[in-house]
């Protein structure tokens, strides 16, 4: 009798462990899922790409799990460092506004088109979202504005969780053609023609604060050049504190869409900063800095204080930008 409860444990153990290996939880899966979109992307050697949010069979929204996919996918692609950038899904609502148009639409020809034209796309990224029972199965492609060809497609499944039914049940808005989206960032920030919109913070492993931030150059003629401001040896000078006074910092490895410059008045090129990236006019990108406390201290929920150095430069030459100015970015931020 021993025996066989031994082997029945033994066996519902092998069958259950197999049957979790199956399937992995839905980030692990959509951050594959970036991989694999990621590679036909940079073998056509596309410059810039927009995600719209995922739908059902039908083209409808399927609820907010289809927005949340979409953004997560983005903070994705701007996390890896790729070769592309990422339309800003805040810049993607407000020209989609502008011209009259819908996300939904985008799918048509025409319409990807004409987004291509107004927000300077090579691509979009779309998807389906298929309910299957206890799982949820997911087809993205990428089209080129062009012509509308697939030039890149993937798979995805993960277990339909309390989480994933949530998303699913909480029915998603699509702002009508021509209307402003009622989708706020959490804080926004302007210094000359460069506009910051931060989103609430993110707790990532239990260890870390996530912050994503869109940097918008408001000049419809002139490009900008952008970079966090660091300490000599690489540190940002910034930090989080949280709501138990507790502080967190980033450093060289912990950002990503944005570069990272340190600020002199003396050497060898004086009032300039290398490296910096340049946002065209009228154009924007999307950054993300990672912030961990030096004391092995875990984030805490609540309203956080940001303190960031952000430099901006009105000119640029031999890779270095001039007309600099040096800006600290002080707010208050949520946690998500």
């Amino acid at each position: 009798m021993n025996l066989q409860r031994s082997l029945t444990a033994f066996l519902c153990i092998v069958l259950c462990g197999h049957a979790l290996a199956q399937t992995q939880d839905m980030d692990k899966e959509l951050s594959d899922l970036t991989e694999k979109l990621a590679a036909p992307i940079k073998d056509k050697a596309m410059k810039k790409v927009a995600v719209v949010d995922f739908t059902d069979l039908q083209g409808s929204p399927s609820g907010e799990l289809g927005k949340y996919i979409a953004e997560q996918l983005t903070v994705n692609f701007v996390m890896g460092k790729r070769d592309f950038s990422v339309l800003d899904r805040a810049n993607l609502r407000r020209i989609l506004a502008e011209h009259k148009l819908t996300s939904l639409g985008l799918v048509d020809p025409e319409n990807a088109k004409q987004l291509g034209k107004f927000a300077g796309v090579d691509a979009l990224v779309i998807g389906t979202i298929i309910p299957k029972g206890q799982k949820t199965s997911l087809t993205a492609k990428v089209i080129t504005t062009e012509t509308a060809e697939i030039v890149g497609a993937a798979r995805a499944e993960f277990m339909t969780d309390t989480n994933v039914q949530q998303l699913m049940s909480h029915p998603a808005t699509e702002p009508a053609a021509g209307a402003a989206s009622d989708e706020k960032p959490s804080a926004s920030k302007t210094f000359g023609d460069l506009r910051i919109d931060l989103q609430p913070l993110r707790i990532v492993n239990d260890t870390q604060y996530l912050l994503t931030m869109s940097l918008t150059n408001q000049n419809k003629a002139k490009s900008i050049w952008v970079a966090v401001g660091t300490e000599l040896m690489g540190t940002i000078n910034g930090r989080i504190t949280d709501s138990t006074g507790s502080e967190f910092s980033g450093n060289r490895t912990s950002v990503s869409g944005i570069s990272l410059a340190f600020f002199s008045s003396y050497g060898y090129q004086p009032n300039t900063f290398s490296p910096a990236t340049e946002i065209k006019p009228n154009d924007s990108i999307t950054a993300t800095i990672k912030f961990v406390s030096n004391d092995q201290k875990s984030p805490a929920s609540g309203s956080c204080r940001l303190q960031l150095e952000m430099l901006l430069g009105l000119s640029a030459k031999n890779g270095a930008a001039g007309g600099v100015s040096v800006n600290n970015l002080v707010t208050k931020l949520e946690v998500q």
